[in-house]
């Protein structure tokens, strides 16, 4: 027995949606890791515009060599940032503190799913219907005529002989 096509997609759906992983704070698996993911909360105090990842200049070059010595060490990122923030100021942070847009953004993408699901679900209930209903529509109801006779006839006739 088949199952109908809006079950299919919805366990399609279904299974895509746990197959997401959600984001969470970022991991401090390996110092250099750790060390990419801090450069990249980080302004370059020189201008302001990029960050510490990104910015080539003579103090972005020593702040990554410290916070890569300073994660080598043991020392966590947090720790590290704060001391950055007290050193050249709140500016430094290009993430506010304690907020990663990541997560905010694997909610916001996890929350227009679920909204979207039960749209998704009844646009496709809706199309199987009305394909099943025209299919049946489609064939006109009619008579028998000659031919059909004629028809019935030979395929007696290759029975017989």
């Amino acid at each position: 027995m088949r199952a109908p096509r809006a079950w299919v997609l919805a366990a399609m759906f279904v299974a895509g949606c746990a197959g997401q992983p959600v984001v969470g704070a970022p991991a401090e698996a390996t110092s250099d890791r750790g060390a990419a993911v801090l450069e990249g909360r980080l302004l370059a105090p020189c201008c302001w515009n990029q960050t510490l990842d990104t910015h080539e200049s003579d103090l972005a070059s020593s702040l990554r060599a410290e916070i890569r010595g300073r994660l080598q060490r043991g020392e966590a990122s947090a720790t590290i940032e704060d001391d950055l923030a007290a050193r050249y100021g709140e500016r430094i942070r290009a993430v506010p503190k304690g907020r990663d847009p990541r997560t905010t953004l694997a909610v916001c993408v996890a929350l227009a799913m679920a909204l979207s699901a039960p749209g998704l679900f009844w646009l496709v209930r809706r199309s199987t219907r009305r394909i099943g209903r025209t299919a049946v529509d489609a064939v006109p109801a009619r008579e028998r005529d000659d031919y059909d006779e004629r028809l019935d006839a030979e395929l007696r006739a290759l029975d017989e002989g």
